[in-house]
């Protein structure tokens, strides 16, 4: 899609997909010191002079498509699908500074028209969650947290921090969770993956899900496709080995493998009865548009109606999903919203998955919108009043 003109706007716009790159000082300044030489075996991360390198679980691991071309942190305002299909793969490029600068990320969002961002993490969504070592993961997320409570610390109002936490073990993520709530977290990310031989909508993690919701802070899931993937946690190996012979030149797990990650998970919820026991649990499903969620909701109704539970649950997905605190965030050009937007008009958040190579600003989302016909009081809620409501962040009004 190429980038369209900013355009006029009356509503803030609040973007629930952005991402930021964890810098070295991470774990050379925030990891408490005890823990630095641990972290080198277990999880560590460093950009180099050849490039990044990262260690997981003792072992070298597979690294994130940066070969020259830094896709998850490459793109910047004004760039155009173009311009990103120009970039010469045999030189090597920048990242954007916004990624891990919070000042130069507030010069980008005002570009984008963007008032508030709600800021996911890249290495930490990739690597974080196959940790092994559930005392050195305790330590880093809390490393990860200060830092990134540290980075919003520049624009509190407009930069809206996710925390990350360490599902390898319940009692450290809520221990965790219970840290971040006190210091003013609304938000923490989850990935829909096994993490220390749980899924998250296991009866293991019912202690989390409960304290999510006594806290208020709500669960955002954002799946990840990158190269460090299991295949027992994600659709990517194996879609990428039955696609080889396409030879279409571009990973195709990253087409599929979100809405796949995301439907796996939201149908373990809704089969747990997990939606129904904690009702007050704020929920967002992050990255993978919005197609695949009715779907998921259809067939797990007509699989309920048939499959005994152990408990009462709702014959009615739909209903338990759309009736709630819960999201599901939409991209610009995203044609689904545009021709539902009646009914996702209380769902829907939409993401500009900055700084990625993929990233769409607020104008197409809304020049989008407008072309489909959507009211403009329901643009404004997909376009910021619906993440706001969820997260009970007071929008902001300001022109940008």
């Amino acid at each position: 899609m190429v980038a369209t003109a900013k355009l006029e706007k009356t509503f803030p716009v609040f973007d629930a997909d952005s991402h930021v790159l964890e810098p070295q000082s991470l774990w050379t300044e925030h990891l408490e010191p005890e823990y630095r030489i641990l972290a080198r075996s277990w999880f560590w991360y460093e950009d180099g002079e050849f490039g990044p390198h990262t260690i997981l679980n003792g072992k070298a691991a597979p690294e994130l498509p940066t070969a020259n071309i830094p896709r998850h942190a490459v793109w910047h305002p004004g760039m155009t699908d173009e311009d990103m299909g120009g970039l010469d793969p045999k030189e090597r490029h920048p990242v954007n500074p916004g990624a891990s600068d919070p000042r130069a990320r507030l010069q980008d969002m005002d570009a984008m028209g963007v008032d508030q961002a709600l800021l996911f993490p890249t290495i930490f969504a990739e690597y974080f969650p196959l940790m092994t070592n559930p005392d050195v993961a305790h330590a880093l997320a809390r490393a990860y947290n200060d830092w990134i409570m540290d980075f919003s610390k520049a624009a509190p109002e407009r930069l809206i921090p996710l925390a990350v936490l360490p599902m390898q073990d319940v009692t450290f993520a809520v221990q965790e969770l219970r840290r971040v709530a006190a210091n003013g977290f609304r938000a923490a990310t989850i990935r829909p993956v096994y993490s220390g031989g749980h899924y998250p909508s296991d009866r293991y993690y019912h202690p989390l899900w409960e304290a999510l919701e006594r806290t208020g802070v709500a669960a955002c899931i954002h799946p990840s496709t990158g190269p460090a993937t299991p295949e027992m946690d994600s659709n990517s190996g194996f879609v990428e080995r039955v696609s080889a012979n396409l030879d279409l030149g571009h990973p195709v797990a990253e087409f599929v493998a979100p809405a796949m990650d995301n439907a796996t998970l939201l149908v373990g919820m809704m089969f747990d009865g997990l939606l129904e026991r904690f009702p007050g649990l704020k929920l967002q499903f992050a990255h993978s548009g919005t197609p695949w969620l009715h779907t998921a909701l259809d067939k797990a109704e007509g699989y309920l109606w048939v499959t005994e539970q152990e408990e009462p649950v709702s014959l009615d997905p739909a209903a338990v999903f759309h009736n709630r605190a819960t999201l599901v965030t939409f991209s610009s050009g995203d044609g689904t919203i545009r021709r539902l937007s009646s009914l996702f008009e209380r769902t829907g958040a939409w993401g500009s998955r900055y700084p990625n190579h993929d990233t769409l600003t607020a104008s197409q989302a809304i020049a989008d919108l407008r072309r489909g016909g959507v009211p403009e009081p329901t643009i404004e809620m997909l376009m910021g009043g619906n993440l706001g409501r969820v997260l009970g962040v007071e929008t902001l009004s300001k022109q940008r």
